[in-house]
């Protein structure tokens, strides 16, 4: 047997054996019963192939095997209506053992006001992903997520500046003559019509818009409520990955000041009128059924 690597290197290497021994062995066991010292041979091998990959695996090194420590990490979470400042703010402190994250989720009216949902502490989730935006989706929102590995270094995201500006003027500073209730909060009280700023919509912006929703920030979540201008095709699109989402369900209508509607009712999700994501599962099916193909026909399993 050949001296174990301790490296993923190895780990293929075994893999690739092994698989091209399960079917050098499947394909002696159809050949016939008078073969039998041979299956036995294969069999012998078989068995080192599978547990070749792991005792190679026992010498890789990983943080929970390499005794590496968890690091210190600054726990934190709040939720902001406007810009935040976190500069004179004692955190506590957390053990982690994947490493620190911070992260922060704004959602904005387009029109000066905003829900923001800061939070420190562990990394949660997966390493790596996909971050899905479109900076001309309304309403507006942005979303920012950092992991590192030593201790007390989710420390970065101090202050609002370190968002985009969700509230630009328009360019030209032309307005499309509509006016709206605009505002955003976590209670449904907290938007009502009377406390609610009426805004005069921009140049694309010719209906308006009243929904609500949920944000999430990894285990942080929030309700969300909000009026504002919206375009007259009333998409609904947010930023979306693994770590974070704001699903948001909601309506539009014509007139001036017409969204003073109660933002409670169940509106359309804005998941229902998104891309069908069919294609992602049928990939996935196909993937599937072509492995088990593969490992079916050299096992005997196949009819």
């Amino acid at each position: 047997m050949p001296a174990c690597l301790g490296s993923q290197d190895a780990w293929g290497l075994a893999w690739r054996t092994s698989q091209a021994e399960v079917r050098a062995g499947g394909a002696v066991l159809r050949v016939s019963t008078q073969v039998h010292n041979m299956a036995v041979g294969v069999a012998r091998v078989i068995l080192l192939g599978l547990f070749g990959p792991v005792l190679c695996l026992t010498d890789v090194q990983t943080p929970e095997s390499s005794g590496s420590q968890a690091q210190q990490c600054y726990s934190f979470q709040h939720i902001y209506f406007g810009p935040f400042d976190l500069s004179n703010v004692n955190f506590s402190n957390v053990s982690c053992p994947q490493g620190c994250s911070e992260a922060v989720l704004s959602l904005n009216t387009g029109y000066r006001s905003s829900v923001t949902l800061v939070q420190k502490g562990c990394w949660r989730g997966p390493l790596t992903g996909q971050m899905l935006s479109d900076d001309k989706s309304l309403p507006p929102d942005y979303s920012v997520v950092r992991r590192c590995a030593t201790d007390l270094c989710n420390a970065n995201l101090q202050t609002h500046d370190s968002l985009p500006n969700l509230s630009p003027a328009p360019n030209p500073p032309t307005l499309s003559g509509t006016e709206c209730y605009a505002c955003v909060g976590i209670h449904p009280e907290d938007c009502t019509p009377e406390k609610s700023r009426r805004v005069q919509c921009h140049q694309d912006q010719s209906v308006c818009f009243q929904g609500n929703g949920r944000m999430t920030l990894g285990n942080f979540s929030a309700p969300v409520y909000i009026r504002t201008c919206q375009r007259p095709s009333c998409t609904i699109k947010g930023t979306t990955s693994p770590w974070t989402n704001i699903d948001l369900q909601g309506s539009c209508c014509e007139g001036d000041l017409c969204n003073r509607d109660s933002l409670t009712q169940p509106f359309t999700s804005a998941s229902d009128t998104a891309a069908p994501r069919v294609p992602h599962v049928t990939v996935l099916l196909l993937v599937v059924s072509l492995l088990g193909g593969a490992l079916g026909g050299p096992l005997g399993l196949s009819s």
